[in-house]
């Protein structure tokens, strides 16, 4: 005989209110009712979420809030195959078109990248008697493309910085554009760090010391190259508040503007053009003088160029501009005037991430064959990031050494000790996992019997074997 089934009636969830809402005004004390298509908050608005605008931002700042290091670590390996796909493209393009050379160092990558963080070396903590489980770290290629890479090099050198930023009086952020070029060259990242000391040499008595970098994007429609760089200095006195004004050139003008204005200007004349060098800081009075003529000159001429203007709310074009004149405008300010950002330092993690953007932004077009190869041959040997002035001598981008404990910061024993001894031998895949803090992690127990990646494979298991695994070992030691 079947059971007998009753239905039973579930309450429904309670309706929440909606986010952001203000709560409804008492009846005696609501106004008389708009007429019939009449919007009742046209006057006022009541602050919702539930608008487009806050949807989206909301939802991305969720996403990225959630995020684990799972997921980060499965985002690497999509990047790093995408890479090696491309690596390998170009390595066969050269070996059909008989290019033996480059065929060569092409394969050779290509054997980097495949095989990078395929191994990892165990550590295990000597005090602690084995209560601590044994750490494992990845032997990866160092690659200036490898995302895997340019993970760990990007989260040592965060650190690094944050750490620094207590030298740090008035954190100031600038960026300095030139440019984009057709080619790429290891000549142009030497020339742009030669123009970068001469500009922190100009404002020396305001810049005290910092770190920049160099980093570079690919325009996929008008294939063309993007390079600027992002300095994070340390100013000698705060950047003056948003109601504060002073004269130039003839108006009145935010001291704000000013100050970015002056930075560009300097920053445009060391790239040659009508506009003459700055003045060296032993000149004459009248040389001095004549300097800020000079730029006094260019910030009229400027306004005289504009192609576009402040109007309801956001920048638009200039009304009444011929298509001659605002072409001409057009070409005058692609000659003499520079994109130039200057903010200051409120969110120490934010900096250092825009100013350790170089070591990850790369991948943007790493399935680009056409921009992987020039941008390698350029790239090779260059120092995209450098400390100067009160941080000079503090190492950023050097990759962790994974046969040095003291390079993975994040290794630590349950006594605090920390007195990490390598265990023989290397490890695959199948005998680690990560942890939920992003930790590389030996298994326990260990699979014995997996084939290792050195001449005699059971050694590493006679190293770590448990005391229950005594006949297994015995068998192996034979």
């Amino acid at each position: 005989m079947s059971p007998t089934l009753e239905m039973e009636t579930r309450a429904a969830p309670s309706r929440p209110y909606r986010l952001g809402t203000r709560r409804r005004r008492a009846p005696q004390a609501r106004a008389a009712l708009p007429e019939a298509g009449v919007s009742r908050s046209a006057g006022r608005r009541a602050p919702s979420l539930d608008t487009q605008k806050q949807l989206a931002t909301s939802v991305l700042e969720w996403d990225l809030s959630h995020r684990t290091e799972h997921d980060i670590r499965r985002e690497q390996v999509a990047l790093h195959r995408q890479l090696n796909s491309t690596v390998h493209a170009i390595w066969q393009a050269h070996a059909a078109a008989g290019h033996v050379e480059e065929a060569l160092k092409w394969e050779k990558q290509w054997i980097h990248l495949h095989n990078c963080q395929t191994e990892w070396i165990g550590y295990r903590a000597s005090c602690c008697q084995g209560f601590t489980t044994p750490i494992a770290v990845p032997i990866g290629c160092n690659h200036r493309l490898c995302p895997l890479c340019a993970w760990h090099r990007s989260q040592a050198a965060r650190k690094r910085i944050k750490c620094m930023f207590d030298r740090l009086t008035h954190p100031v952020l600038i960026t300095l554009t030139i440019p984009n070029k057709a080619t790429i060259r290891k000549h142009d990242f030497t020339l742009m760090r030669q123009r970068v000391r001469q500009f922190i040499a100009q404002h020396k008595g305001w810049i005290l010391g910092g770190v920049y970098s160099l980093e570079t994007t690919y325009n996929r429609t008008e294939k063309t190259w993007h390079i600027h760089v992002h300095i994070l200095a340390d100013a000698a006195s705060p950047l003056p508040s948003k109601t504060e004004k002073v004269d130039l050139a003839g108006q009145r003008v935010y001291a704000f503007t000013g100050i970015k204005l002056r930075l560009e200007f300097d920053w445009m004349r060391l790239w040659g053009g009508t506009w003459g060098k700055a003045a060296r800081k032993d000149a004459s009075a009248m040389r001095r003088e004549g300097d800020t003529y000079l730029f006094e000159e260019w910030v009229r001429k400027g306004r005289e160029m504009r192609v576009r203007e402040w109007r309801n709310g956001a920048y638009r074009p200039m009304e009444g501009l011929s298509p001659d004149l605002a072409a001409a405008n057009s070409q005058w300010n692609a000659e003499n005037r520079r994109v130039v950002d200057v903010r200051p330092v409120l969110d120490r993690d934010g900096a250092a991430r825009e100013v350790l953007k170089y070591i990850t932004k790369v991948a943007d077009f790493s399935d680009l064959p056409e921009a992987v190869e020039p941008f390698c041959n350029a790239v090779k040997g260059a120092r995209l990031i450098q400390t100067f002035g009160s941080w000079y001598g503090v190492k950023l981008d050097d990759a962790p050494d994974p046969e040095k404990p003291e390079d993975w910061h994040r290794m630590e024993c349950t006594c605090g000790l920390n007195m990490w001894e390598r265990m023989k031998g290397v490890f695959e895949r199948r005998d680690v996992e990560m942890d939920a803090a992003g930790r590389w992690k030996l298994k326990r127990p260990l699979d014995h019997r997996s084939r290792g990646t050195i001449a005699r494979p059971t050694i590493r298991a006679l190293d770590v074997c448990e005391e229950s695994d005594s006949q297994l070992c015995q068998m192996e030691r034979r």
